[in-house]
């Protein structure tokens, strides 16, 4: 009797070792099978979101890691993710700055556009796990638009309760922590784009 439940236990361990072997190559299969259609969509929604940052720009190129890593401060190398040249054809247009500054829930990447003339052309929040209704209005085109045209030539302030100033943007009413963070991650690309413009 006890050697039928040994034998009971070991055949369905090895039913079981059978399912998962099956069930490893099938998931092997499908990740083969989809792992470049999801790649070429994580590419085409990277591209999009350099097009927000700097419109016009016809496609960018990355910049060399070494090339704007050596110049980071230590405490900004956590928050720069990517560099690329933005173009039309042949002309350098100016710089797409990834950046991934901490928020209240979290980190906050985005990309920033600054052209050649010194002037932000644009952010695009790409990804964030703020606030619903507080920190997550930071996704609201009109609050990013007013980041377009600020000059990229010295630190931008952030300013609560009044109307900001040509170096200045508004906070997020009740999310002062995603403003900063935003802030910060903004402030970060400028600095860069002073050191390897």
């Amino acid at each position: 009797m006890h050697n039928e439940g040994v034998k009971d236990i070991a055949v369905t361990g090895l039913i079981l070792l059978l399912i998962a072997g099956v069930a490893g190559v099938a998931l092997g299969f499908v990740n083969s099978v989809t792992e470049g259609p999801i790649a070429e969509q994580d590419k085409i929604a990277e591209n999009e979101s350099k097009i927000a940052a700097f419109p016009g720009a016809k496609k960018f190129e990355a910049v060399d890691d070494a090339e704007w890593k050596s110049v980071l401060e230590d405490d900004e190398k956590n928050v720069v993710t990517s560099v690329d040249t933005a173009k039309n054809s042949e002309d350098v247009l100016g710089y797409v700055i990834g950046v991934a500054p901490q928020g209240y829930g979290g980190p906050i990447e985005m990309m920033v556009g600054i052209s050649e003339d010194g002037k932000i052309t644009g952010i695009n929040i790409v990804n964030h796990s703020e606030t619903p209704g507080l920190g997550a209005k930071s996704d609201d085109p009109k609050w990013q638009s007013q980041f377009n045209g600020k000059p990229a030539d010295s630190p931008l302030e952030l300013v609560k309760n009044k109307k900001a100033g040509p170096s200045e943007v508004e906070a997020l009413t009740g999310a002062t922590v995603t403003s900063t963070g935003v802030t910060k991650g903004i402030n970060v690309a400028i600095d860069l784009y002073n050191k390897i413009k």
